[in-house]
């Protein structure tokens, strides 16, 4: 068994209790290359709670900037996420959420983003990532720090490139001056083809701020390169 499946063992497996809530979390993401050091992100996140007629759409539009490799020339043109070990992401997410009838803008959101990776034994690469949202709630505004940890491992499977993935991710708001929300993911990424991937993973989300609850979800991410 991989580290990234151990990880993911202990980190969904630590509360066996049943989560106050479930959602379903479908994404879809395509990726545009600018230049060989630069690409555009544009994603559509949707969240709805099963239990309820609660529904969020994040739609987001980011700058992937890397460093561009100097010794290693080969990884200009390699897959970022995979090959790259440092890189940054700016954007904008805009929130709106939906019950019943009734959509209104919850959240306009500032994002920066410093992503690095290195490698441990068994073919395991650990990525981290930091991150501060900048976000202005009914025009109130708040930061919020986000820290997570990821662990992966490539492997081929009929060809295709499949990439199991385990990550813990922190929250620190601002608005509590705390620790409000720790998020655990273990997934799949699997490779069809040069311009499509698809992801798959489950999650649970641990909030304690401003109240103590906790959310299970099933994500599913569409995902288009060109």
């Amino acid at each position: 068994m991989s580290c990234a499946a151990l990880f993911a063992c202990q980190a969904l497996g630590g509360a066996a209790h049943a989560a106050d809530s479930s959602e379903l979390w479908p994404e879809l993401s395509a990726f545009i290359a600018l230049r060989p050091d630069a690409r555009l992100y544009l994603d559509a996140s949707y969240a709805r709670d099963k239990e309820s007629a609660a529904r969020t759409l994040d739609l987001s539009a980011f700058v992937d900037i890397s460093i561009k490799p100097i010794l290693r020339e080969q990884l200009r043109t390699e897959d970022w996420q995979r090959s790259r070990f440092f890189w940054t992401r700016l954007g904008y997410t805009r929130v709106v959420k939906a019950a019943d009838s009734a959509a209104y803008v919850a959240e306009d959101r500032g994002i920066l983003s410093l992503y690095g990776k290195a490698p441990l034994p068994s073919e395991v690469w650990l990525e981290a990532r930091a991150r501060a949202d900048l976000r202005w709630i009914d025009h109130d505004y708040s930061t919020r720090y986000r820290m997570r940890l990821e662990a992966t491992r490539e492997f081929t499977v009929s060809e295709r490139t499949v990439v199991p993935y385990a990550n813990v991710e922190w929250f620190y708001d601002t608005r509590y001056d705390s620790w409000a929300r720790t998020l655990y993911q273990a997934g799949t990424e699997i490779t069809v083809n040069q311009h499509f991937r698809f992801e798959i993973y489950v999650a649970r989300q641990n909030d304690r701020r401003p109240s103590e609850e906790t959310l299970d979800a099933l994500g599913l991410v569409a995902k288009w390169y060109f």
